[in-house]
Order: structure tokens, then sequence, then C-alpha cells
């Protein structure tokens, strides 16, 4: 994992396009896994996550892990930056052996209280597919809808440029929520996509939800796009996300 990640780096970085970004992109490296123990996942978390956030040196923008519905953890790594990405790929094998040696009764119960093998991808954030509340934090909601689906490699432009037009006349409506994209660049093919719908809870979302479709009605441009969107989509996943407390 750590080669091909290299690997795809130096391709990244030797576009110049890639250079003329004013925003850095944010990066996202998923962890799957399961656990036989979620209380003892639950315990261990928090001292994981703020020794990984104190000793990547800023690297490292937040740290979230998530229990699903489907029986899932979903530990979540988010990175701004290529040359971030970089360092953290270059670093990681190192660290994981220096959190051993210091937290090694925390380490030795968590990886006894793994259930299966971890997946590891990396993601990235499409920004133009993406419409965040101001001030938007992880921490500030407990529950998210993830949807994962793929789309045809040569349907991508016009998928993205489909809900780009979504979240613009979504925008002129006067909504404001959590639409959150990404795409796979590694670990997954780079055609995989998924949706992130952070709320409250669950049942804020549906109530958001409903409210929201509520106002759409009668709007058939809309309409049109929800539906062209829908049809170049093909579903892999749908899961329900309850985020585990950082502390």
């Amino acid at each position: 994992m750590k080669k091909s990640l290299l690997i795809l780096l130096v391709i990244l970085w030797s576009s110049p396009f890639i250079f003329a970004q004013e925003v850095p992109k944010t990066y996202m490296i998923l962890n799957e896994s399961k656990v036989h123990d979620l209380n003892l996942y639950k315990k261990n978390f928090p001292i994981i996550r703020n020794w990984w956030l104190k000793n990547t040196n800023q690297l490292v923008s937040n740290r979230a892990s998530h229990s699903s519905e489907m029986g899932k953890i979903y530990s979540l790594i988010f990175i701004s930056g290529e040359k971030n990405l970089g360092d953290y790929a270059s670093q990681r094998l190192t660290l994981s052996k220096k959190i051993s040696e210091e937290l090694p009764e925390v380490i030795k119960s968590s990886r006894e209280n793994e259930a299966d093998a971890i997946t590891r991808s990396t993601w990235v954030q499409i920004k133009n597919n993406t419409m965040l509340v101001p001030d938007f934090k992880i921490e500030n909601y407990e529950f998210r809808k993830l949807l994962l689906f793929t789309v045809t490699s040569n349907k991508i432009t016009e998928f993205e440029s489909t809900i780009e037009e979504i979240l613009k006349e979504e925008k002129a409506i006067g909504f404001n929520y959590n639409y959150i994209v990404y795409q796979a660049i590694e670990g997954y093919s780079n055609n995989t996509f998924m949706l992130l719908l952070p709320d409250n809870s669950r049942l804020d979302y549906y109530t958001h939800q409903t409210a929201r479709n509520e106002k759409r009605k009668g709007n058939q441009k809309m309409t049109d796009l929800n539906q062209k969107a829908s049809k170049l989509r093909n579903p892999i996943r749908i899961d329900y996300l309850t985020r585990i407390p950082n502390n």
C-alpha cells in the first residue's frame, strides 16, 4: 500500500495543474474493519487518536471513527495537501512502530480486538461536488449516511458536472446542509465515489431530508438533474454511521 501510494503522489506532484490550485486538496485515508468488542474500541480510540494527532506534527488535520449499522468500523484520517499526504505515507510505518512502543497495552488490546483484516483506501474530496455548512466540524455531527457507488469511467465528467449543477440549484433554492463527495484514488477503483451526509442524528437526517424534498416539489429542473445523476450512479453500499466520541 505504501509503495503504490508513493507512486501515486509522484504522479500528482508532476502535474502542473496540481500546483496551479490555490486551495489544498482534502484527502481522506479510510480504514475499514470489524471488532469483537465495540466498547473496548471506544475506550482505546481517543487514546490512539490523540497520540497520532500529536506525533504527526500537523500532517494529519483530524481523525474520526464511526461504528455502523453493517457492523463495520470506519476510521477516517484527514490530510490537507499532496505534500502532507506524501510525508504521512513515508512516516506511517515508523510511527506505527513508535506508538506500539509507547502505548504497548493499548495497541496490544486493539490488535487482539480486530475481528477481520483492515481494508485501507485513499480518497480525495471533490470540491465542486461538496457543500458544507459554515464552520463545519466533524465533531458536531453524530450521524452520517454513507453511499458508496461507481460511475462508468467515460461518464465521470458528466456525473461531476451534474452534481455541481444540482448543488448550484440547491443553493439557489436556499438549502444549506452537508453533502460531501470523495473519489477513490487508491484501494478502490478510481471510478468509485463516496457520498457522506452528516447530521445530528438519523431522525434529524430524515426529518431534514423530507423537508428538503417538499421544497423541491414542482422544480422540474431539479427533478431532471436528480434523475440524471441517479442513472449515472451504480450503487455498491449504503450504511449508517454513528460517530465514536473523541474522549
